[in-house]
């Protein structure tokens, strides 16, 4: 069969149809039965109880005007927690979470410059705190935010839309 081609809107509406699902499964919505309790699903439910809930819209479509800025070019405004996590036992899971809090950021101002790209790092030690409590750890590791940074790629792809360019 042909490949379709498939336009930046429907990839980004795809994704945010796929989140949502993850979304309710791991919120026990999706199917109210028995579920099993997984280290991806608790990583989950910490960003979703922790950060304020961002809206998607279901048409994701660029914004007029934008003008987009790559995280990589606002080096003079990250915070330094996350300059310091580029190294370290905790370094990618700490990323995975600003990255998430980054896109979220993104999407709720509708700011596709350094100050949307560039978001508090409270937000990422809230989640990280919440995330070693639940997980009984010390130290968190790639596999304890693996379900957040699928959700930050979700999120990503939705800014890149909205921005109209890399993120």
């Amino acid at each position: 069969m042909p490949k379709k081609n498939v336009s930046c809107t429907q990839r980004a509406l795809n994704l945010t149809l796929a989140g949502t699902l993850s979304v309710l499964v791991g919120m026990g919505l999706a199917g109210l039965g028995a579920r099993a309790e997984t280290p991806a699903l608790k990583a989950e439910d910490a960003f979703l109880y922790v950060l304020p809930k961002v809206e998607v819209p279901d048409d994701v479509q660029p914004i007029k005007g934008a003008v987009n800025e790559e995280f990589r070019n606002c080096r003079a405004a990250w915070p330094a927690e996350y300059s310091a996590a580029q190294s370290g036992p905790e370094a990618r899971a700490l990323r995975d979470i600003y990255s998430l809090v980054r896109a979220r950021n993104v999407i709720a101002t509708k700011d596709c410059s350094c100050s949307g790209k560039v978001a508090s790092w409270d937000s990422v030690e809230a989640v990280a705190a919440i995330l070693r409590k639940k997980q009984g750890v010390a130290t968190l590791d790639w596999f304890h935010t693996e379900a957040i940074s699928t959700e930050a790629h979700r999120l990503i792809a939705v800014a890149e839309t909205m921005c109209g360019g890399d993120f």
